[in-house]
């Protein structure tokens, strides 16, 4: 396996939240369970054909699950790039274990494979009322650059555009 360079300073503490889940690649297995594990994620979750999109990809997608023996997948995230930037498409943890750093490691794990191929500068979409994501986001150099107009095809919520260089 590619090593992967250095953690950037704002993420030296996340790299092993507290219960220490097992990091891996998703597979095609997954496509059983993180499904229903985005569903207690998002109020409008992917299926199992978007995640399976993702595992498609090949060398250009980022798809990482963190998993505990007992449970099986509590956090999960689908990113890929294109040329030189890093688009999140797709992140989440399970509530019972949110606000133990397991976000901000896929986010960490994420940011150094895109610099591994080049990226200098990532972006996603955050719902506009999701405050606890924002918080995360802008606490490790995400910034605002605009707004997606009832973006969410759920309840026509807006997305707020978030850059982040690399």
């Amino acid at each position: 396996m590619k090593s992967l360079p250095a953690v950037p300073e704002e993420f030296a503490d996340a790299m092993e939240p507290p219960g220490n889940p097992t990091w891996r690649p998703m597979t095609m297995a997954d496509l059983r369970t993180v499904p229903d594990l985005d569903a207690l994620c998002q109020p409008h979750p992917w299926g199992p054909a978007n995640f399976q999109g993702e595992l498609l990809r090949g060398e250009s997608g980022f798809s990482w699950v963190g998993e505990l023996p007992e449970t099986g997948p509590v956090a999960y995230i689908c990113a890929w790039t294109v040329l030189d930037e890093l688009h999140v498409g797709n992140i989440g943890v399970s509530p019972s274990w949110r606000r133990k750093g397991l976000a901000r490691t896929l986010l960490a794990r994420t940011h150094q494979w895109a610099k591994s191929r080049g990226a200098n500068f990532a972006h996603l979409e955050v719902r506009a009322g999701n405050s606890a994501a924002i918080a995360l986001y802008e606490s490790i150099g995400y910034r605002r650059v605009g707004v997606r107009r009832a973006y969410y095809a759920d309840n026509n919520e807006d997305a707020l555009l978030l850059v982040a260089d690399l």
